[in-house]
């Protein structure tokens, strides 16, 4: 019954959309549907990198987790996105770790028919040679803005940046109905959650955050006028 719809959601991944639709439905043969509860991991640090995931409904927070107990929220992903796609080598371990924010559902392209897609579609191969180079890209800035920027100015950002993939309009604004806590967010910005809770207060106050609790509902133009002085 889910199978039409499956090679549908494969067709929506930027991963896949060029693939004919006789290779998605043999792809669609081998990736099975995975079902996750919220605060549910899907792969710890250190896991064999088996699989790719593409996210089919819900989302996933991808963070690094320390020796002293601490974690680092690198980035969350949502519809149709792409996933654990550090996979060339079979004795790859994950450097990550994944997690459910809510009610999630994957496709789970398990690593030997990536290798089999690889190897026939060598279009396919510098895809995800690009989208690693763009992860990469896009961890580098993360980092240079963390050293750059104060930190109710990594809040702004990343608000922005977070109702720009995910917000949905709003009479007020843009609604942003991610379930992250300000821990969550002081993971996310390397700031303590007091930190936070100032910065958003801050935000409030200058109008680019009407509402702070969740869903929070933001405006988008003043975040991006606020990062960019």
């Amino acid at each position: 019954m889910n199978y039409p719809s499956l090679v549908w959601h494969l067709k929506r991944t930027e991963l896949f959309a060029d693939l004919e639709l006789a290779e998605l439905e043999r792809v669609a043969a081998a990736t099975p549907y995975r079902n996750y509860e919220p605060g549910q991991v899907i792969y710890r640090m250190d896991d064999p990198a088996d699989a790719l995931y593409f996210v089919r409904s819900g989302l996933v927070k991808i963070s690094k987790l320390f020796p002293n107990g601490k974690e680092a929220i690198l980035g969350v992903v949502g519809q149709h996105d792409t996933f654990g796609e550090l996979l060339l080598e079979p004795e790859e371990r994950r450097p990550t770790q994944a997690e459910a924010i809510e009610d999630t559902r994957l496709i789970v392209l398990p690593r030997h028919e990536l290798q089999r897609l690889l190897e026939r579609k060598p279009a396919l191969a510098m895809k995800l040679i690009r989208l690693m180079a763009a992860r990469f890209f896009e961890a580098q800035a993360w980092t240079a803005e963390v050293n750059a920027y104060s930190a109710p100015e990594r809040v702004a950002s990343l608000l922005y940046r977070l109702a720009r993939e995910f917000g949905k309009p709003h009479p007020q604004g843009t609604e942003l109905s991610l379930k992250l806590n300000q821990e969550d967010i002081a993971r996310m910005v390397g700031a303590t959650r007091e930190t936070v809770s100032h910065s958003l207060g801050k935000l409030k106050a200058m109008g680019a955050i009407v509402r702070p609790r969740t869903p929070m509902i933001v405006k988008i133009d003043l975040l991006r006028d606020y990062v960019e002085g």
